[in-house]
């Protein structure tokens, strides 16, 4: 009897510390709280019928749910950005979808050895419905609905999320896709304000990077946003912070030109954050992190001129046994962008193995509104002389924009077959890149993270007018306005960025386990006044995020508040149990 008791104790430890009941935990569909069929009906029609029970996305392949023209449809759309980002059922990163189990999600039909039709698709960490809002009111619907049934609620905007926080188990979805609206102001005046802040451009919660980059083409103006097309333009991307790799040099982050919200908070109401009104509530958005703070249905963002723009590419390449590709030409490669940026011009790095045997890194410089190719290309080979010494490996390109929008991506990407990524980032500060030996110790220990053929390493480059508006009240960490670069390692593994210089992070492009999250991301003065806004305005809880403002409180996925008792797990693994059988 004790051989046998060892093992149903180990279990029951094991589920203790998974599920909990309802008293502390968001309402599960095994649990008496489960909203009723009747209840999803009648939201379903206060909606117009849009909300929808979903399956994960590639469900169509599996078992008894296989259907051979909806599963090639799948296979052919799985790797289109636009798709995927557009589509409820699924996430930019298929790693996110899937459970802590075996089979506790399901993959496409070409994923290699996956045997689909032989195999049973579970929900994972798809959303079990998802609500496919169109007004203020639906959002205002939404809430009220998870509010009143306790739901585990996630907004998903386009899934881009490294961290996995567009989604979760046993959760209720408000999806953005049909949020489109962009509007052009030729002087916007913020609410409670009788002064203009210049051009800008209100955009809804699910318009995407490349569609009011595409309008921005067609009404010669740009805004600052991210690379990546599909990325939501006023999502995570904004309310984290929001980092262009080659624009925040000359124009700040995009949380500095964000000049009004409009927010439904965690009780329904719809309300303006902005200097005026609802300051705290605008401080928090700013930099806070997206999913926390309140359902931001618009955003109006500054716009700047869509100028001409000259772009200098300069690329090194060397065998991978060749240690002098970091010590001496990566080392170079970041002398060239502090240069510049002496000279108020922004660049980027980015470092990617090609082959198995060798490694490459290129500089690109953005030269604004200026066209004349000759002076650039006098301007970079005056600089490049040091690597030829070296016998490294220099090509250089220089090409010129009528329009600066012509360098951005405006429709969605294409990924390769079975993308999937996890990132790390750090802030290198301006201090460190001007000490003495600076460069080389930043290139040093970036070749000590080796890259992988699927791997990218690049820079985004902060300082000028990041540093310039650090009177703008923002609450990111504070280091981000003394910081010269953001680097960030993008790969299939786990990233580890050990031995970090700076102790600071970006949310949107961190380690997806960081422990230290609430120093990394905000810092111990910032944090605390984050945590008594979201006390304010989210006294509940009902957005929360994974390594967000408040998650400490809650275990890994949002569902249970910590700290639970032997009596309540116990209660739990039977409810469940009985829900299972």
């Amino acid at each position: 009897m004790y051989r046998l008791l060892g093992p149903l104790a180990c279990l029951a430890l094991a589920w203790f510390f998974t599920w909990a009941p309802s008293g502390r935990c968001r309402c599960r569909p095994w649990e008496t709280c489960w909203p009723s069929v009747a209840d999803w009906s009648a939201l379903n029609e206060s909606m117009q019928g849009n909300l929808i029970r979903i399956r994960p996305v590639a469900s169509v392949c599996h078992g008894s749910e296989y259907e051979a023209a909806a599963c090639a449809n799948v296979s052919n759309m799985v790797v289109d950005s636009g798709w995927r980002a557009s589509n409820p059922r699924t996430l930019q990163d298929w790693i996110w979808e899937t459970g802590n189990t075996a089979q506790e999600s399901c993959f496409d039909t070409t994923w290699p050895g996956y045997h689909h039709r032989t195999s049973d698709c579970h929900q994972g960490r798809i959303p079990l419905y998802s609500a496919i809002v169109e007004s203020t009111s639906d959002i205002q619907s939404c809430v009220k609905f998870a509010n009143h049934h306790n739901l585990r609620l996630v907004i998903k905007n386009s899934g881009h999320d490294t961290a996995g926080r567009s989604s979760a188990p046993h959760s209720f979805q408000i999806s953005t896709s049909s949020l489109k609206t962009i509007s052009l102001h030729e002087n916007f005046v913020p609410r409670g304000s009788t002064t203009g802040h210049g051009p800008a451009v209100t955009l809804g919660a699910g318009v995407m990077q490349w569609e009011v980059y595409a309008h921005g083409v067609k009404n010669a103006y740009t805004i600052l946003g991210g690379e990546c097309p599909t990325v939501g333009a006023v999502g995570a991307f904004l309310q984290g912070g929001g980092v262009s790799s080659i624009k925040s040099f000359t124009k700040g982050l995009a949380v500095d030109n964000v000049l009004e919200f409009q927010v439904v908070t965690s009780n329904a109401d719809l309300v303006t954050a902005n200097e005026n009104e609802n300051q705290d509530l605008f401080w928090a958005l700013r930099g806070g992190g997206g999913g926390t703070f309140g359902f931001v249905a618009q955003a109006t963002i500054r716009v700047f001129p869509d100028d001409p723009v000259t772009v200098a590419t300069t690329t090194i390449k060397a065998a991978v046994t060749n240690t002098m590709f970091w010590t001496e030409g990566v080392r170079e490669l970041f002398r060239l962008v502090q240069h510049f940026n002496d000279m108020h011009i922004p660049g980027q790095l980015v470092m990617t193995r090609p082959t198995t045997d060798s490694m490459q890194a290129t500089l690109e410089l953005h030269f604004a509104n200026t066209t004349d190719e000759a002076h650039v290309t006098r301007l970079l080979n005056s600089q490049l002389r040091p690597l030829t010494l070296h016998h490294i490996s220099t090509s250089t390109l220089v090409r010129v924009q009528e329009r600066e929008s012509s360098e951005l991506r405006t429709k969605p990407d294409i990924y390769p077959p079975h993308y999937g990524i996890v990132a790390g980032s750090v802030l290198i500060s301006a201090a460190t890149l001007r000490k003495a030996q600076g460069q080389s110790h930043v290139a040093s220990k970036l070749s000590q993270l080796p890259l992988g053929s699927n791997d990218i390493m690049f820079t985004s480059n902060l300082g000028g007018r990041v540093f310039e508006n650090s009177a703008i009240d923002i609450s990111l960490h504070p280091a981000w306005r003394e910081a010269a670069h953001l680097i960030t390692l993008v790969r299939a593994v786990e990233p580890t960025i050990e031995d970090r210089d700076s102790q600071v992070s970006y949310r949107n492009l961190g380690d997806p386990q960081e422990k230290e999250f609430r120093d990394r991301y905000w810092g111990t003065a910032n944090y605390a006044r984050l945590a008594a806004i979201k006390a304010k305005w989210d006294p509940h809880e009902l957005f929360m995020s994974k390594l967000g403002v408040g998650s400490e409180n809650w275990d890994e996925e949002g569902i249970c508040r910590k700290s639970l008792g032997f009596v309540e797990r116990l209660s739990a693994i039977l409810k469940l149990e009985r829900w299972k059988n």
